[in-house]
């Protein structure tokens, strides 16, 4: 561990990390530091306790909303689109399930499909970001498209599916997607700093999040706030009692729990997917990770050794080299 510590300082130093970047053994800091700012024109530095976007880890929060519903009794995995509504059958096939959302193989239209767009900082939608607010508010962008494919044809990792998983959530309990996340998971695993802010209504020390230039700011290239497949902010603590929160079963049923940590899809002969989860085929490493404009985001709790890694930076792909460096360790 020490040797990783050291070189986690010196990449650090040779990139010009910005953010936060920590590693817990159950509730202990082996490491964790702040680097760079989170106001740069300002002198403004990042602390441990600053708050960071996490962009596509907000994935995995919209699956557990999901299974909190099904707890409930709301749904299970094999409801079907159609079974919940018929409106959205134009561009998802009506025998699409909720399983086949959670694993990215539903074949939903994507409004932001990133095997042809995958360039976060020029990417815009027809919507003006200031108009979304809420998984419902995208609606617009998906209507009168077709959908990609049949359901279980293939694995698309898909942003609009988990779009329409936030606006089901809304349908099914009549509450704004971000109350409910906020009432059913965050607050439920402690999360107390957590949550889908506004950007012109961010709490105290959350950081700007800039493009690669680190001059200009992400405030045009995102939604005004966050929703089913990404934007959601937190800090390096809330993600430490996050993995504490879901492997004590405090936010899922034990069982419920167990097969969303299942393999679900297979990326290759070590890793692969659960719902909305990235994993180890063998168990020992989850992950949660996202990139967009001005984000760069990991965090993976490694099993054997009761370890919590993250890796929050403000910067448009501003995790990848320290990433690459602490599986390099793994």
């Amino acid at each position: 561990m020490e040797e990783l510590i050291q070189r986690i300082e010196q990449v650090a130093s040779e990139t010009q990390f910005s953010g936060v970047i920590s590693i817990f053994k159950d509730s202990s800091a082996l490491h964790t530091k702040a680097y760079g700012y989170r106001d740069i024109k300002n002198h403004l530095p990042n602390t441990t306790s600053t708050v960071f976007g996490i962009a596509s880890g907000t994935k995995f929060f919209t699956a557990l909303g999901i299974g909190v519903l099904i707890d409930q009794g709301l749904l299970s995995l094999d409801t079907t689109i159609s079974e919940i509504s018929q409106e959205y059958t134009s561009f998802i096939d009506e025998d699409a399930t909720i399983q086949h959302l959670l694993t990215h193989t539903s074949g939903i239209y994507d409004y932001y499909d990133e095997e042809i767009e995958p360039d976060f900082e020029n990417f815009f939608v027809e919507i003006p970001w200031y108009k979304l607010e809420t998984p419902s508010d995208y609606y617009p962008l998906f209507k009168g498209h077709s959908a990609k494919f049949r359901p279980g044809e293939r694995y698309s990792y898909s942003n609009g599916g988990f779009v329409l998983l936030g606006m089901l959530i809304e349908k099914l309990t009549g509450s704004l997607y971000r109350d409910f996340i906020r009432e059913h998971v965050l607050q439920v695993a402690n999360m107390h700093r957590s949550g889908f802010y506004a950007f012109n209504d961010l709490p105290e020390n959350t950081a700007n999040g800039y493009l690669e230039n680190r001059r200009t700011t992400n405030i045009y290239h995102l939604p005004l706030r966050g929703g089913g497949d990404g934007g959601m902010y937190t800090t390096t603590d809330d993600l430490r009692v996050f993995w504490d929160s879901l492997f004590s079963h405090r936010i899922l049923s034990t069982e419920l729990t167990a097969t969303f940590l299942k393999t679900h899809h297979t990326f290759d002969t070590a890793s692969g997917y659960g719902y909305g989860v990235q994993k180890r085929l063998d168990d020992s490493m989850f992950a949660i990770v996202g990139g967009d404009a001005g984000v760069g985001f990991d965090s993976r709790h490694i099993v054997p050794e009761s370890l919590t890694i993250n890796i929050l930076s403000n910067i448009t792909n501003g995790e990848e080299e320290m990433r690459d460096l602490i599986l390099s360790y793994c």
